[in-house]
């Protein structure tokens, strides 16, 4: 009897022994990555935009076999666009999830709060949008995939002077939007220094909505071209405004202007400005246009600019751990961090030694009442 009883203890130990390598062979068959987005809130369609790129890109992956043969295991959290909420989902994702990197998070502000934690606990967090140039300071294991806003501030500015042999440039911006002001800074410092002239800066704040004073300064200046970094609400009562005032100088902008909505209130008025953004649909690409392809396939609507960055994010992701060769975070780090020349939805990326993409800027332009990509250019 005790013989049989030792038997069938040797026999227990052994089949516990075999479920837990099973489980463990079954574990690393899985790549767990975060995306960290804001799924409730104001900016929901934002993270919304971001997790289906992100999720279709992985999909992408999974299909042609994953990452050496092992599955990606995409875990959403909604860090509803706040600090505290950034910092919980964060830390789950570490501690519980065992996420080997994540995706996100949308803004900067929440950036700037997630940065710190995933270099403290070694864990690589790329944002697809974060365009705040202090996100990537915190450390090499934050890097992200959006250009800064000074590339896209520079590149207009370029544009003005060379595409469109434009002299003089007014600059307009809102006192209240940080954003604003580090374009306006960018843009008059750029534009002068490829030869053309300021000749007038105005202001306004966040909510104003009669514009016509500073419209009428700007119009006695006579400018070929006028500088708007805002977002699409204020550019479609400029645009109005500036047309019942006569003003026929070329109003241009930054990615702030890329909604639709831009179009359907500014209407005939936004016919003809021009705006640095990530990408057009209307871009003839292959990679594009699969991309909206897939994307439309696989959600049944059309994606918000957003979605291309969340999408490029986490296949640049995927493709730096699967060079990485292995699932350990520092060296997924380091895979991230020397990526060059990776063809994504949004252009062509290679990180620097800050961990900022030196990536294409697309020009768009509004023709006939839809978007138009004009050309790509690169800052220099």
């Amino acid at each position: 009897m005790r013989r049989i009883q030792r038997y069938s203890l040797i026999l227990l130990c052994f089949l516990i022994l075999l479920f837990a390598f099973s489980g463990c062979g079954r574990k690393e068959q899985e790549v767990k990555i975060g995306i960290m987005v804001p799924l409730s809130g104001q900016l929901a369609v934002y993270g919304e935009g971001v997790r289906d790129g992100a999720i279709l890109a992985f999909d992408k992956v999974n299909a042609a076999g994953g990452i050496d043969g092992k599955r990606i295991v995409p875990i959403v959290v909604d860090n509803k666009a706040d600090g505290a909420e950034t910092a919980n989902a964060l830390n789950k994702l570490i501690t519980k999830d065992k996420v080997v990197a994540v995706v996100g998070p949308v803004i900067s502000a929440t950036a700037n709060v997630a940065g710190p934690i995933a270099v403290r606990e070694g864990i690589p967090l790329i944002t697809p949008t974060a365009t705040a140039i202090e996100v990537t300071e915190v450390g090499e294991y934050v890097s992200r995939t959006c250009f800064l806003d000074d590339f896209q501030g520079s590149v207009m500015a370029r544009f003005a002077v060379e595409n469109l042999q434009a002299r003089k440039a007014a600059v307009i911006f809102d006192l209240a939007n940080d954003y604003s002001i580090g374009l306006k800074n960018v843009f008059a410092k750029t534009f002068a220094e490829y030869g053309g002239e300021v000749v007038e800066i105005v202001s306004y704040t966040t909510g104003d909505s009669d514009f016509n004073a500073q419209l009428t300064k700007i119009k006695a200046a006579n400018p070929d071209v006028i500088y708007l970094p805002a977002y699409y609400s204020d550019d479609v009562l400029f645009l109005r405004q500036a047309k019942n005032l006569g003003i026929t100088a070329t109003f241009m902008g930054a990615d702030g202007w890329d909604a639709q909505e831009l179009i359907d209130g500014a209407k005939e008025d936004a016919e003809g400005v021009y705006f640095t953004t990530h990408y057009t649909p209307t871009d003839p690409a292959e990679i594009v246009q699969n991309f909206l392809r897939d994307y439309q396939g696989k959600y049944n609507k059309f994606p918000i600019v957003l979605a291309a960055l969340g999408y490029d994010a986490a296949a640049l992701l995927a493709e730096a751990i699967d060079r990485a060769d292995s699932l350990d975070p520092k060296d997924i780090k380091e895979a991230i961090n020397s990526t060059v020349d990776f063809h994504g939805v949004t252009g062509t990326i290679t990180l620097d030694e800050n961990r900022n993409p030196v990536k294409e800027i697309t020009i768009a332009t509004v023709k006939n009442g839809r978007f138009e990509l004009v050309t790509k250019l690169r800052p220099e």
